[in-house]
């Protein structure tokens, strides 16, 4: 009997092998269909049993999916290319609209109908009816140019509405993944086909919306990265976060690091929007900024040159609000040297823009030393040169008492720039913690050479080494700071301007951007552009704010300044589209650039789009040439391991009548 029992349990185990066999089969074959499913073999051994004479049958050593690791990769490494690809196709698509060359209401359009009625107009200046017409072709183009900037603006809206959305998901496909690592079985005689079959597919998705790369870490858990950052270890998750500030979106990691530009250069869904909604975006709307500022300014300083029927002066016809931010000017040095190092202004262009410039200004002179030996009857004499050889003054103090401070120094040399016309709000001596400080106002615009004097070699006043006196205005901050401006030509096409307005320092821009200025003052003499700081933002909206100023139709300044009843100004307007003002083109040749470049952009996106399709595709093609189910060879194994499950099941019935006829022996 002992050897009967021992059979029906090998064959027990070897039935509950088969079984177990032909249950994946089956699972291979339901899922035929499935996605990312990958075929499963198992392994059959049999089993030694110490001290047996033979193997006491055969049992499931291991159930093996066919998953190519570095195939699944490039599966999702196609969709990640594909994802950031579509989305920017379908950003061209929404914009091109925007950007026609033909057809009622574009910008072109608008355009010739105004620079026809100007020419229309001055042929016959005084009818009225070409007047209103020539106000209504100035409004129409006014209100496409805002019609242009609000449908870009929208489209900035829902890019920023998707990104909200992307980034929810990616952190719910990450919880997913987290929780699906934590559901894998560590024996291999398990299989782990549903979970690693959604743990794929899950990864797809995800790449096909963010820059994703996997790691295998030494316990057997997953590591997600995205941007260089972990998004998931194991079963924690470390979530991507989403906001939306002046320098447009960005993303940072768990830790709060900003990764938006590893992100939008990697592809995915979210990196075609980051793309389009803080690159490509920004661009276009400073490109439409810059030919409606360029139409509105031209035609409202010709406007200026002419007369209107009454014989006043032109007003404009276009209006706008610029976006600007202002620095609050600088202050006076008040320590440092006899010649102080020139302080510098560097400003970092981001978000939008990119490039540095630094603008090295004038140093002040303060005195390197207290006055000393002042006796009575001693005199100063200062002279002063302007840069430009416009001011040569000499200063002489009337005879001293003896032992004047710096203080009073200060006030018989400011009695005496009092007493010069040329000088006088211009240069002014003040005291610096004992020491004489010479110092230009915000109001001169130019430096001035200073040679000091005493009538005796005892009597020091601590500004005789001499020196150029800097005089750090708003003005020449600015202006120094445009000179560099001219010569990058990538800050120049976005219009970046610096100006001075009531003493401070304004920087503006045809597009937005942020910028970052410091100031360095080797010297501490004092020296404050009133820019410095970290992220501050400029430039805007300027197309979205234009508007056709209202003015009566004999305002209309079509007469020469001789002749207001003539139409040779107005024919000058007319003759402002065929000037070359942007870039060496026209208007019109300008517009007629962007739309191209949109459409050749759109293009280009959209061949790429084709073309990672069919490399997105090849990659699942080979992956799934290796791993997935065949139909005819799972029929096959069904067959084997039907066969292996009969004659296991008729050897059982076999030794089941053995047994009952040994039993009905001992009977």
């Amino acid at each position: 009997m002992g050897g009967i029992n021992s059979a029906i349990n090998s064959t027990r185990q070897s039935l509950t092998a088969y079984s177990g066999a032909l249950a994946v089969v089956q699972e291979n074959i339901a899922n035929a269909a499935t996605p990312s499913y990958a075929r499963q073999r198992v392994s059959l051994a049999s089993i030694i049993v110490p001290g047996a004479a033979a193997p006491q049958g055969v049992e499931i050593e291991g159930v093996t999916a066919l998953r190519s690791e570095l195939l699944d990769k490039q599966v999702v490494l196609g969709k990640q290319r594909l994802g950031g690809l579509e989305k920017k196709s379908e950003f061209f698509a929404l914009v091109e609209p925007t950007f026609r060359v033909d057809g009622e209401n574009s910008l072109a359009d608008s355009l010739d109908g105004f620079f026809q009625s100007a020419q229309a107009l001055s042929v016959s200046p005084s009818d009225l009816n070409l007047r209103r017409s020539f106000r209504a072709a100035a409004d129409g183009f006014a209100a496409t140019a805002r019609g242009a900037f609000q449908d870009l603006s929208a489209r900035q809206a829902d890019l920023d509405t998707e990104a909200r959305a992307t980034v929810s998901r990616i952190n719910a496909l990450a919880e997913e993944i987290a929780q699906l690592s934590s559901q894998r079985s560590a024996d291999p005689k398990v299989s782990n086909s549903a979970v690693n079959t959604r743990l794929q597919q899950t990864l797809e998705e995800l790449g096909g919306l963010v820059d994703v790369s996997t790691q295998r870490q030494q316990d057997g858990s997953l590591a997600v990265l995205t941007g260089g950052t972990p998004l998931v270890v194991g079963n924690r998750v470390r979530p991507l976060t989403l906001s939306n500030g002046p320098n447009g979106l960005r993303v940072s990691d768990h830790n709060g690091v900003d990764i938006t530009s590893l992100l939008q250069d990697q592809g995915g869904r979210l990196g075609g929007i980051l793309e389009a909604r803080n690159n490509i975006l920004p661009n276009l709307l400073g490109e439409v900024n810059r030919l409606v500022k360029g139409v509105a300014d031209q035609v409202n300083e010709q406007l200026a040159q002419g007369t209107d029927l009454t014989g006043a002066p032109g007003q404009p016809l276009f209006q706008y609000t610029a976006s600007y931010l202002d620095g609050s000017g600088r202050t006076a040095g008040t320590a440092g040297s006899a010649t102080p190092a020139s302080p510098t202004v560097q400003v970092d262009f981001t978000n939008g823009l990119s490039g540095t410039i630094t603008a090295t200004l004038d140093s002040f002179l303060v005195g390197g030393a207290p006055p000393s030996a002042v006796q009575a009857g001693d005199r100063i004499q200062i002279r002063l040169t302007s840069a430009d050889g416009s001011i040569d003054q000499t200063l002489q103090t009337a005879a001293l008492n003896g032992g004047e401070t710096a203080a009073e120094l200060a006030t018989r040399l400011n009695d005496q720039i009092a007493l010069t016309p040329s000088l006088a709000g211009l240069v002014s001596f003040s005291d610096a913690g004992g020491s004489l400080k010479a110092v230009l106002s915000d109001q001169a615009g130019q430096g001035f050479d200073l040679a000091v004097s005493t009538n005796r070699p005892g009597f020091t006043t601590g500004l005789e080494p001499g020196g150029t006196l800097g005089g750090q205005s708003a003005e020449e901050i600015a202006a120094a700071l445009n000179a560099q401006v001219a010569l990058d030509q990538n800050l120049t096409a976005a219009g970046v301007r610096f100006s001075a307005v009531g003493g401070e320092v304004r920087v503006d821009g045809d597009r937005p951007f942020q910028f970052t200025a410091t100031d360095s003052d080797p010297d501490a003499t004092g020296f404050a552009s009133g820019l410095a700081g970290v992220n501050q933002q400029a430039g805007g909206a300027l197309a979205a704010s234009t508007i056709f100023v209202d003015i009566p139709l004999a305002a209309i300044a079509a007469g020469g300044a001789n002749n207001p009843a003539g139409g040779e100004n107005i024919l000058a307007v007319a003759a402002l589209e065929a000037r070359r003002a942007l870039d060496g083109q026209t208007f019109s040749d300008f517009y007629a650039g962007l739309v191209n470049d949109v459409g050749t952009a759109s293009d280009n996106v959209n061949f790429q789009v084709q073309t990672q399709r069919e490399l997105a595709a090849s990659a699942e093609n080979l992956r799934d040439s290796y791993s997935a189910v065949d139909i005819n060879e799972e029929a096959v194994q069904l067959l084997q391991f039907e066969q292996g499950y009969s004659a296991m099941l008729r050897v059982m019935q076999t030794l089941g009548q053995l047994t009952d006829e040994v039993l009905n022996l001992i009977r």
